[in-house]
């Protein structure tokens, strides 16, 4: 039972984070750069690091699932940033790599601020 829960946890996250995505894509629409996706991936990786700050030192629970495989993992999308990457590679080799180092830099220091918020606040250092 419990293994059922936690696929329902999985995909109730997941649908409201695919939701989510859609809606700030469409709220961005499209345009020579892909900003959406950037600022999608971007939000998910600060959000990812702050729920695994949140439960690091927590039991993981259905809550974890549903945030962190489910919305985080539904809102965000390596699919469609690679394919922009693939995209812009054939119109524009610099907003390419613009767009791939943009992603890589600040979802990382996204994803450790988010962390940091929790572990800062149990007394730890990142």
């Amino acid at each position: 039972m419990d293994r059922f829960k936690s696929i329902f946890a999985v995909g109730f996250g997941g649908a409201a984070g695919a939701i989510l995505r859609y809606c700030v894509i469409l709220t961005f629409g499209h345009s020579f750069f892909p900003l959406g996706t950037l600022l999608i991936n971007i939000v998910g990786s600060f959000f990812l690091g702050m729920i695994n700050g949140y439960f690091a030192s927590k039991k993981k629970s259905f809550v974890f699932l549903a945030m962190g495989s489910g919305f985080c993992g539904g809102f965000t999308t390596m699919s469609t940033f690679s394919q922009e990457v693939v995209n812009l590679l054939q119109t524009s080799l610099p907003l390419a790599g613009m767009y791939l180092g943009a992603t890589l830099l600040f979802g990382l220091v996204a994803g450790f601020l988010g962390l940091g918020l929790f572990k800062k606040r149990r007394g730890e250092t990142l």
